[in-house]
């Protein structure tokens, strides 16, 4: 009998936090600028704030989507 964790199980078990805590801090970091501070709502027009919000939200959108392929590819 070992002792411990199988390396394999921690190792996806790793991943799979980190993927969890990635979104968490992404929905956050999201929610608190588009809906907290309300630079995702259009009120009449396009305003700086919301260029701003949804530049952030396309890039850091993408760029999470490209984190989670290299968490899983390796």
């Amino acid at each position: 009998m070992s002792n411990g964790i199988e390396p394999e199980l921690k190792r996806i078990i790793t991943k799979i936090l980190r993927v969890i805590t990635a979104i968490i801090v992404w929905s956050v970091i999201t929610i608190f600028f588009g809906l907290y501070l309300e630079w995702a709502l259009i009120r009449g027009s396009f305003n700086t704030f919301n260029t701003i919000f949804y530049t952030w939200f396309v890039i850091s959108f993408v760029a999470l989507i490209y984190f989670f392929y290299r968490i899983w590819r390796e």
